[in-house]
């Protein structure tokens, strides 16, 4: 086998990091997460959309959201009611994709 086609084989997902908006009491909250998706060139539609379908997949679900990952403005966590919440929220369509960029994840 080629070098490219062992690569495509052992690589199981794509990580992209994503921010999110959404409102809560009148003030939008902005957020970010690792989205782990299975294809190549994700973009605000394409991740807006999973975020609808695939906002409750898990390990080792792909594409997924590694909620584990999210930060709030910057540097805080939510807790497991709040982050419950918020992935109710974006089931339904009250979640906003600002932004989605591709990570590159080295060994070191």
């Amino acid at each position: 086998m080629s070098e490219s086609t062992d690569s495509a084989e052992t690589a199981q997902f794509i990580p992209y990091l994503v921010t999110l908006a959404y409102s809560e009491k009148e003030v939008t909250t902005l957020a970010q997460v690792v989205y782990l998706s299975d294809k190549e060139g994700e973009d605000t539609r394409t991740v807006a959309k999973a975020l609808l379908e695939k906002a409750n997949n898990t390990a080792p679900q792909t594409p997924r959201f590694d909620w584990s990952t999210l930060k709030v403005n910057g540097s805080q966590s939510l807790n497991s009611t709040d982050l419950t919440k918020l992935v109710e929220a974006a089931v339904e369509g009250q979640v906003g994709v600002g932004r989605v960029s591709r990570l590159k994840l080295s060994a070191d």
